[in-house]
């Protein structure tokens, strides 16, 4: 069965007593998909069920990694739980960072990639081409990082990793973060940037939360008290909600299953600005 991470979210939050015991896998793919999440829909399978995750973009046709199946490579090919598998077969990948050199192991940093499978280019547009194809690699905007294995593991898309007092805060670590609390009060968060900071170009990171059946017993109030709490004794303090956490009946995201977060920054910001008086 292949499936994008909001069918994940369906079937692990709103199906009961469903039986997956004829499942032999699932692929999961087109957005990222938080591990609690994937943890949750293997428990739903029979044991031998092999749950499998990849990543690739329009630009890279066929795809660029995967969760290696078992014993392939003469079980060389590791399937790290929580990583995006290993590149496919033909492709070369490199992990930059800011300054335009080679990260090292488990340093997140832009996947740059390389192969046959990528495409020639944007038709019609240079300056896409001239900033997305460089030297015959294909930057891909996604932060990640790699272990000594060669698992990849996803980060955050570079364009929503937020600069706290200088530091790089990665919104998918929050989410994650949110999603593994213990009393199991959410079933769906995303987080983002919104005006705070000290200056006027700094963002302070805000979660918006879809409340699980507990958290609602618990209440709007508590639940938010407690995912706070939460995050303090799991996260440094640069990457605190200090933005709030603000509940809501559903996350917006595109018909594959990508968060929306443009769609809660513009809510949020519409709600607190202040466009004084009209003539």
């Amino acid at each position: 069965m292949n499936i994008i991470p909001s069918v994940v979210h369906q079937l692990v939050n709103s199906t009961k007593n469903v039986d997956l015991s004829s499942l032999v896998g699932i692929l999961s793919g087109a957005a990222y998909l938080p591990d609690d999440l994937a943890k949750r829909l293997a428990h739903l399978g029979p044991k031998n069920m092999i749950m499998t995750i990849g990543y690739g973009m329009s630009e890279t046709t066929v795809g660029a990694c995967a969760l290696p199946f078992p014993g392939i490579l003469d079980g060389r090919a590791k399937s790290t739980p929580g990583s995006t598998g290993i590149l496919i077969p033909g492709m070369e990948a490199r992990i930059r960072r800011e300054d335009g050199s080679d990260a090292d192991l488990n340093e997140p940093g832009e996947l740059w990639l390389k192969g046959d499978n990528i495409a020639l280019g944007y038709w019609n547009d240079e300056k896409a081409n001239r900033e997305t194809f460089v030297d015959g690699w294909l930057r891909t905007g996604d932060m990640f990082s790699a272990d000594a294995n060669e698992s990849l593991y996803f980060r955050d898309r570079a364009k929503d990793i937020l600069k706290v007092s200088g530091m790089q805060v990665s919104p998918a670590e929050i989410e994650n973060v949110l999603l593994e609390h213990p009393d199991r009060l959410v079933i769906d968060a995303t987080v983002a940037g919104i005006p705070g900071g000290r200056t006027s170009d700094e963002k302070i990171p805000r979660a918006w939360v879809v409340l699980s059946e507990l958290g609602a017993h618990k209440g709007k109030a508590a639940s938010v008290e407690a995912l706070d709490a939460w995050i303090r004794t799991k996260l440094s303090k640069y990457k605190w909600l200090r933005g709030g956490i603000e509940v809501v009946d559903q996350i917006p995201k595109s018909p594959t299953g990508k968060v929306l977060r443009r769609v809660l920054q513009d809510g949020y910001e519409q709600r607190t600005s202040n466009p004084g008086p009209k003539l």
